[in-house]
Formats: C-alpha cells, structure tokens, sequence
C-alpha cells in the first residue's frame, strides 16, 4: 500500500448512473430565464439554503399565482391546469421555511390583506343582517296583527317578499394561501374560492393517515376534474374547475413511511406520481460566512412580477371574468414533447429506468408541460411556448424524476452495496492511502458483502463508474487504485496496470 496527501485524492462519493444525473445548469438557468433563475440563485447565495429547495420555493409561488390565470394546452389538444404539487425532502435546520416565507411572500402579503378587507366586510354584513333580521321579525308580527284586513295584508306581503330576496350575503373569505390545514378543509375552503395552494414548511399534518382520507379528491383537483363530495349533516360538496397549488417540505423520517410498504395505498393511487419531488443535497457544514452584504435586486423582481400576476387574478375574480388564458406549444416544442413522451414510454419496458415507476412515467410529460406553461407566463416569453423553455422544463423535471426514483424505487442490492462500500473507501483514503490490495478492502468490507459474491459484485460497480481502478503490482498482486484521476507510478505504468 502506498500513502499520498489528503488533498490529491478528492474523489467525493459515488458517482453512479443510479438513479439518472440530473441537468440543471444554473448558470444557464438564469440566462434562460432570468426572472425567475437569477431569483434562486440570489436566495440560495443569500441563505445558503439547498439550489434545489430555492428552486421549489420559487415554481410553487409560480403556480399559486398563476394558476388562475392560466392552462396549457397539451401537444395532443388536452387543456390541463398549471397547477402543480410539489414535496421537498429536507433536514431540519436546511431552512425550509426561510425558503418557503421568501418566495410567497408577496401572496402571503395579500392573503393579510384579503384577510383584513373580509373583516371589514364580515363586520358590515354582520350589522346588515340584525337590520334585516329585525325589519322581518317587525313585519311577522304585522303579519299576525293585520286581522285579515285585504289590503293590508297584500301590502305586508309585497314587502316582506322584497325583502326575503334582499338578504344580505355573507362575504366569501377569498383566502388564497392555507398553512397547515388538513386536506378535507382545504376541500370546504376550495368550494368557496375555486383557487388555494396549500403550503406547509413542516408538512407532517398534510400527509398523515386521516389527512389522505381525501387523497381521491386532492387526484381530480390535480387534473381540473370535478369533485363532488358527500358530508353526513352537511350539503354535499360540489367543486367544479378549482385550481389546487400543493406546497409541502418534509424531514426524511416523516416521509419515509410513505416510500415504503405503509406507502403503498397513497402511492398505488396515483398521488405521489403526480408530484415534483425535490430531494436535494444538504448544505449544512457549507454555509460559511462571506462577510459581504447580500443583494437582493432579482428577488424584488420576482416580487414585482408576482404582484403583477395577482393583480391580474384579483381584478379578474372581482369583475367575474375567470376565462384562462390558454398557453400552446410551438411547433417545435410539441415536436420535441412527443421524443421525451416516446423516450418516457420506452422507459417503462422491462429493465428500463421508469420499469418500476410507471405511475410516475404516465405523468412527467405533463408535468413538463405544466411547467413550461409556468415559465412561459412567467417570463413573458411570446406567444407560444419554445423549444428553449421546453428544456428548461424537462431538464427541472429530469431532476425531480431522479429524486422519485431515489425515493420510491430503492437501487440494486449491488448498488447499495457499493454505496457503503465506498464509504469504507473514503475512509481509507481520507486517512492518506492511495494504493490498497484487494484483499485488504475485502477483509474491512461490512460483514454482509462477504458472503454471497456481493464484495465482488459492489466493486465492479465501483470500477465501471471510475471511483477507483485495478491494477496488477509487481508480485502480481491483485491492487486498487483509490485515486484514478491522478497518473498512476512508473513502475505500473510500465505494464502492469
């Protein structure tokens, strides 16, 4: 075995095609689509929160805001919402709910206001209804009183049924943002509104076993359909066109029942298919300080554009007019939505990559759609969406398919292996070895692997995704390679590697 310096063996973990690399560039990201790019990058330089968690906040602030406004027209005709779901998968202490509050703050902003004009307005219809109440009750008992006076009668009658038809109505509370709140509420709350986004920093209420009693419903939201539902003492519930925005970050302990056997009835309904996942590497033990002011110049643009959106919706829903605007593909980005569906499709087939997924295959062409609408309306960018917006959208929703298949469909019993195997690796050369004997790592491997051929099958993985090489020593010693980027001695280099 021979010793090198710490710093020359920088291989990082394992690097493995399992589950598919993901393709978002940031810098090109924010070239693309500057509103919104340039906005996540700023919040994960300013709070060195997860890239990928900033980039949840950001779609789901999109889609709360946009959703009323407008649909997408698939490439084969269908019009579908540009609502979405999303669940981020992150440690306590990643600042979720820093995240969270910054990127809808503008709706929460005029959630308050909503709040506080329906307050005034709940007052005013509380005193209308005592007037109303008490001229009735003062024309009941004239009623009672008229002694069958005709005329009189006539003329009580004529004016309490003037009034019966001028009973005050009592303010709808157009609340758009609900924290928290379980999803049978959220269904009552939608039966008023038509359009919410449900948002939870902390979403263990949301996906606990009473609250998916309602996951059918939550489906069909997903998808524009209506929702009828039946309540014992209460008129049933009758929600047609509703728009649904889902917004929930998780610790991993929480969520983790949900990917395993405890899981499967939400999953085996469709739910979780539906969804964006976003599982990002964490950044805790990396937030140095810079000790350099933040800017903030691009998430006050987000903001403006934003409050531009919600203007538009709530002046749209004051004067009645909820027609959306209905976003389509150019035809050359429908052209390149039927490759990815075809490509998506193949990958169902046996020993493809979606093979145990294909509830979650069956609906990531639409949920590239939904967010390539999103960025589209977001960024104004022309009448119809383009090939660079598609990508963009695939390549955000390639990564969330990553994390999905991280989740739910657990890797190979050799890839596992070679994932804690590699830590053994690390370990060794973290302490300065370079060059080991293969029956060094097989003598220290976890005692699993050592039955079975899984040692062996654990470190062909490793080799054929270049976290290490073999070689041959001069004794022809069986010999690996902890650092294969660097050149490798002389001595095998002449012949015996």
């Amino acid at each position: 075995m021979g010793r090198v310096p710490v710093n020359l063996c920088g291989m990082g973990g394992l690097i493995m095609a399992y589950p598919m690399t993901g393709k978002i560039n940031p810098a090109a990201f924010c070239q693309s689509k500057p509103l919104l790019g340039e906005a996540v990058r700023q919040a994960h330089q300013n709070y060195q929160a997860p890239y990928r968690l900033c980039l949840m906040g950001g779609l789901a602030a999109l889609s709360s805001a946009a959703q009323s406004l407008a649909d997408v027209v698939m490439p084969y005709g269908a019009k579908v919402p540009t609502s979405l779901s999303l669940v981020g998968i992150a440690l306590s202490g990643e600042r979720k709910s820093t995240v969270e509050r910054r990127f809808m703050k503008e709706i929460k902003a005029l959630d308050d206001n909503i709040e506080e004009e329906h307050g005034s307005s709940l007052a005013d219809y509380r005193l209308k209804m005592l007037e109303w109440k008490s001229r009735k009750k003062q024309l009941e008992k004239q009623l009672v009183k008229s002694g069958g006076d005709d005329h009189e009668l006539t003329s009580i009658r004529e004016e309490l049924r003037e009034l019966l038809a001028t009973e005050p109505t009592k303010p709808q509370r157009a609340k758009l943002v609900y924290e928290d709140i379980s999803p049978m509420a959220m269904l009552n709350a939608l039966n008023e509104t038509g359009v919410g986004t449900l948002v939870s920093s902390e979403g263990g209420i949301i996906v606990d076993g009473k609250s998916f009693d309602a996951v059918p419903h939550l489906n069909s939201l997903w998808s524009g359909d209506k929702v009828s539902v039946a309540r014992v003492g209460k008129p049933s519930l009758n929600i047609s066109d509703a728009r649904l925005t889902v917004s929930i970050m998780l610790q991993p302990e929480i969520f983790k029942p949900h990917t395993g056997k405890k899981g499967e009835k939400v999953r085996g309904s469709g739910h979780w298919a539906r969804y964006l996942v976003f599982n990002p590497v964490s950044t805790q033990g990396d937030r140095l300080s810079m000790y350099q002011a933040n800017s903030w110049e691009h998430l006050e643009a987000f903001d403006r554009r934003i409050r531009e959106i919600l203007s538009k919706a709530r002046m749209a829903r004051v004067v009645g007019d909820v027609e959306r605007e209905e976003i389509r593909f150019s035809e050359e980005a429908a052209a390149e939505w039927y490759k990815l569906a075809d490509r998506i499709e193949i990958a169902i087939r046996s020993g493809g990559e979606f093979e145990k997924a294909s509830d979650h295959a069956s609906k990531l062409g639409e949920n590239i759609a939904r967010v390539a609408a999103l960025l589209h309306y977001f960024e104004e960018d022309g009448d119809a969406i383009s090939v660079e917006t598609f990508n963009v959208a695939a390549d955000i929703c390639a990564e969330c398919s990553d994390d999905f298949l991280e989740l739910f469909v657990p890797p190979p019993e050799e890839v596992r292996d070679a994932i804690e195997l590699n830590k053994l690796i690390n370990r060794i050369r973290d302490d300065g070895w370079r060059f080991i004997r293969k029956t060094y790592l097989h003598k220290r491997c976890p005692n699993a692997q050592r039955t079975g051929g899984r040692f062996f099958r654990a470190l062909d993985v490793l080799l054929r995704e270049g976290v290490i090489r073999s070689y041959v020593d001069m004794s022809n010693a069986q010999c690996l390679d902890l650092c294969p980027l660097l050149p490798l001695p002389w001595g095998v280099q002449n012949g015996h590697h």
